[in-house]
């Protein structure tokens, strides 16, 4: 079953959150932690995301582009396309700092400047070398988060020691299915030439990250999603296409030292009930299926290490009770306006594919505020009515068929604490 098929419950809480406080706090403390370092973030996509969010926390009306002068795109054009792209950044920069604070790996400051020199969105990022030191930063964090001693200064992207097992990553971002097999198989190639068979007297096993997001949307930009649930499921869908190409590669061949091979999307999502945006780091793993105790035993510490990304912030927002719109007040001089025809060719058969899902159906104007509605969401409320309702509906082109703005409009905003 697919997430296209799959039905989801009205979800009856809040999604826990960090606030836009916290948020500037972390990008303040990350900005420091670069400074002290002696690399300059004036003038830098650090002192902007920085300067976004500290507007964003004080309520402030943002002009995104005189923060971002250089961004002229079409991806780029309301508050909220800004806010997802950037919370997007935000939020790895968090990640990564999370890992800082636990453990300074060797050859950190290396590593910073480049990601300090990167353009201000991965998704106008044409120079990849900033983003890519960001994704082995990224996965370091896992690392430093757990008591792992992390070593980012040699050939090797990550040398991560627990107190049984070495591990040596191998870290890529893939942006097409051709790049798929070319960069699985030199990162174990590169393991296999730099990984010896014992390091600091425990025995060293390698490891594949790989950041699909590029490869399973090739817009590189956010998901639509009617839940969070929903956009757990597009994205987990992605990432289970591309590990069943991914186990037909020769990565693990001949190698029981080399464990596992980690998948990644790390994307924002817009979700629709409740609604809310919010940043996913998804994750994927292939295990070598031909090891031996002592690869179980480092595939065991492994996937406890990258369990780190389930610890919840203590700062973070608790889920909230929700109450659902059981009625609507509408006050006079709403006014309603239906596209009739259409809305007859969908009732008398929803599964035609004639009429776009996008069209506007009908329209409702309450308190000064538009509200389209569109053939899909047509559809969707059908399934509120009985059979016979929906015949009547049909047959009396009348004001009747009011009542399907309502509902459409109730299915839109089913809480009473909604935002109409």
């Amino acid at each position: 079953m697919t997430n296209e098929d799959r039905s989801y419950q009205l979800p009856e809480k809040t999604l826990p959150a960090i606030s836009f406080q916290d948020h500037a706090a972390d990008l303040i403390k990350f900005k420091e932690f670069v400074d002290d370092l002696g690399i300059k973030t004036h003038n830098t996509r650090i002192a902007r995301y920085t300067q976004y969010f500290l507007q964003l926390a004080e309520g402030e009306l943002i002009d995104e582009r005189k923060i971002f002068k250089n961004v002229n795109d079409a991806r780029f054009q309301s508050a909220l396309d800004w806010q997802l792209y950037l919370l997007r950044e935000a939020h790895e920069l968090m990640w990564i700092l999370r890992g800082l604070k636990k453990y300074v790996p060797k050859g950190i400051e290396e590593k910073i400047e480049k990601i300090v020199s990167g353009s201000d969105f991965a998704a106008l990022d044409k120079n990849t070398e900033s983003r890519d030191t960001q994704f082995e930063l990224r996965i370091a964090s896992y690392f430093c988060q757990t008591g792992c001693s992390v070593d980012i200064s040699t050939d090797t992207d990550i040398i991560a020691v627990t107190d049984k097992h070495a591990f040596f990553v191998e870290c890529k971002r893939i942006a097409g299915s051709r790049n798929l097999k070319d960069n699985l198989v030199k990162a174990r190639d590169q393991i296999v030439l730099r990984m010896p068979k014992r390091y600091e007297e425990k025995h060293a096993f390698g490891v594949i990250a790989a950041d699909v997001t590029k490869l399973g949307f090739s817009h590189n930009g956010l998901t639509m999603a009617l839940t969070s649930d929903h956009a757990r499921d597009v994205i987990q869908n992605k990432l289970k296409d591309i590990k069943r190409r991914a186990y037909a590669l020769p990565i693990f061949t001949g190698r029981p030292d080399i464990i596992e091979c980690l998948l990644q999307i790390h994307m924002p999502s817009v979700v629709a009930y409740p609604p809310a945006t919010t940043t996913r780091f998804s994750s994927c793993s292939l295990n070598n299926l031909k090891v031996d105790r002592k690869s179980r035993s480092a595939i065991a510490e492994l996937n406890s290490i990258f369990n780190a990304g389930g610890i919840i912030d203590d700062r973070e927002i608790p889920a909230k009770q929700l109450k659902y719109r059981t009625t609507l007040d509408i006050p006079s001089g709403t006014d309603f306006f239906l596209e009739q025809e259409l809305i007859t060719a969908v009732l008398s058969n929803p599964s035609d594919e004639v009429n776009a899902p996008e069209l506007v159906v009908a329209s409702m104007k309450m308190n000064d505020v538009t509200h389209e509605f569109s053939v899909m969401e047509l559809r969707m409320v059908m399934g509120k009515f009985k059979s016979d309702q929906l015949r009547h509906f049909v047959m009396n082109v009348s004001s009747e068929r009011i009542e399907l703005v309502i509902r459409m409009f109730m299915q839109r905003y089913p809480y009473e604490n909604s935002q109409y």
